[in-house]
C-alpha cells in the first residue's frame, strides 16, 4: 500500500506531503492538484520500471512557476508484507538550458540502503547490507530499471515489483477501440487499448472474458449472452458483444439475437466495460489502482454497483483504490468516510484535508461540496 507520498516544487504541488488510507476518494476544484499527484505516481513508476529519461518524465515546464528553486523532490513510502519501502529522487533542472537530471536517487528497506545514486555514482547493496557493487552512471535516467534480478538483492526486486503495481487510469471511451493487433499488458492510461489488454488477460486466465461477460450480463448490459475477441486475421482480434432481446423481432422467428463490435456500444457502455475489466483483472495486496474520473458517461445509477464491488476487492485482497470524481453518487457514497478535499488557497500551493461531514448534517456531501460549504 502506498503509505506516503511527498512532492515539493511540481507544478502547484510544493512541501506536499499526502498520506492516503486503503479506499480514498479525492475531492476538489479544477486546478487544485488531484491530477498532478496520479501524475507524479505514473512517472516515478515509469522511471523506475521502463526507465524513462527524467527529462521527459519532469520536464522544466513541470517546475512551480513561482518557485526559484532548479531543485524537484519527490518521496514515497510503499508498505509490502510488514516492510516500509522508501524511495527519494532528486530532480536538479537546469532552466536556461530547459535540461534535467538525478542529483539523488535512493531506495530503502526499513531504513536500510538498497540502492543509492549520488555523484554520478551507483552504489548497490545487498539484502545483508554488504555493499554489493558501485558503478558510474550519468543520472540522465534511473539506474535502477538498468539492474537485473539478483539473488542477493531480493529486496530491491520486490521494490521493484511493488512500483510495477502503481496502476494509473483516467478511462476515455471515445478513445477506446474495438481491434486488437497484439497482446498487452497495459491497457494504457486512457484504456484505450482494453481490446489488446483483454487478450492479454485471456493468455493468463482463459476465464477472464467469461467471467467478465457474467458480471456484466447482471443488470449493466441487459440481454449480454456473450463476449469473445473474434479472429479477422493472422494476428488481429475484434472485440465483439452479442445480446439477445426477448422483443417481438420483426421476422417473426422468436428472440432476436444480434452482435455488435466494442466500438458500436455507447461511449457509457465502453467505459462500463472497461470498469468493470478493472475488477476482472485483479486487485491484490501490490496494487495500488489510482482512477482519474472513473465515471465519465456513467449513469447514476450505473455506478453504485460498481463502486461496491470495488470496495468489496479492495478490503478482500489488502489493496489500494485511490479515486478522484465529481460525480454526486461517488461523493455521497465515499466521501464522508473516505474523503480528502484538495483545495488551494488564493491560488496558492496545494493542501490536502479530510472532508467533514457527519450523519448530524441534513445535506448530502454532494450537496455540501455543490454549495461550496466543504
Amino acid at each position: 500500500m502506498l503509505k506516503e507520498l511527498y512532492i515539493d516544487n511540481y507544478k502547484s504541488l510544493v512541501n506536499f506531503k499526502y498520506e492516503p488510507t486503503s479506499l480514498q476518494l479525492l475531492v476538489g476544484d479544477n486546478g487544485s492538484g488531484k491530477t498532478s499527484v496520479f501524475d507524479v505516481l505514473e512517472n516515478l513508476r515509469d522511471i523506475v520500471i521502463d526507465g524513462l529519461a527524467v527529462s521527459q518524465a519532469f520536464p522544466t515546464n513541470t517546475l512551480t512557476v513561482w518557485d526559484q528553486r532548479p531543485v524537484q523532490r519527490f518521496e514515497l513510502v510503499l508498505s509490502d508484507g510488514g516492510e516500509d519501502y522508501a524511495y527519494e529522487l532528486r530532480i536538479e533542472h537546469d532552466r536556461s538550458a530547459a535540461k534535467s537530471q538525478i542529483g539523488y536517487e535512493a531506495v530503502l528497506m526499513n531504513g536500510q540502503l538498497l540502492y543509492e545514486f549520488e555523484n554520478a555514482e551507483v552504489r548497490l547493496f545487498r539484502d545483508d547490507n554488504s555493499r554489493n557493487t558501485e558503478f558510474p552512471f550519468d543520472g540522465v535516467r534511473s539506474g535502477i530499471a538498468t539492474i537485473p534480478d539478483l539473488p542477493s538483492t531480493q529486496r530491491l526486486n520486490r521494490f521493484r515489483r511493488r512500483m510495477a503495481g502503481l496502476v494509473i487510469f483516467s478511462p476515455d471511451p471515445i478513445r477506446m477501440t474495438a481491434t486488437s493487433d497484439a497482446e498487452l499488458a497495459s491497457p494504457g492510461r486512457q484504456m484505450h487499448r482494453l481490446a489488446s489488454w483483454l487478450r492479454h488477460l485471456t493468455q493468463e486466465n482463459s476465464t477472464t472474458l467469461s467471467e467478465l461477460q457474467q458480471i456484466l450480463a447482471k443488470g449493466v448490459l441487459p440481454g449480454l449472452i456473450q463476449i469473445k475477441l473474434e479472429r479477422v486475421s493472422e494476428g488481429t482480434r475484434v472485440l465483439k458483444l452479442e445480446f439477445q432481446t426477448d422483443s417481438t423481432p420483426t421476422n417473426g422467428k422468436g428472440a432476436l439475437r444480434y452482435l455488435l463490435t466494442f466500438d458500436q456500444l455507447s461511449a457509457g457502455q465502453r467505459n462500463l466495460v472497461a470498469l468493470y475489466a478493472i475488477l476482472c483483472a485483479g486487485i491484490n495486496a501490490e496494487t495500488t489502482l489510482c482512477i482519474d474520473e472513473p465515471d465519465n458517461y456513467v449513469a447514476l445509477r450505473e455506478v453504485q454497483p460498481w463502486l461496491i464491488a470495488l470496495r468489496d476487492q479492495v478490503e478482500d485482497s489488502g489493496g489500494q483504490c485511490l479515486l478522484i470524481s465529481h460525480h454526486p453518487e461517488l461523493l455521497n457514497y465515499l466521501a464522508a468516510n473516505h474523503g480528502v478535499i484538495f483545495y488551494r488557497d488564493e491560488g496558492g500551493p496545494t493542501r490536502v484535508r479530510r472532508f467533514e461531514s457527519s450523519s448530524e448534517q441534513l445535506l448530502t456531501p454532494a450537496e455540501l461540496v455543490a454549495r461550496g460549504w466543504e
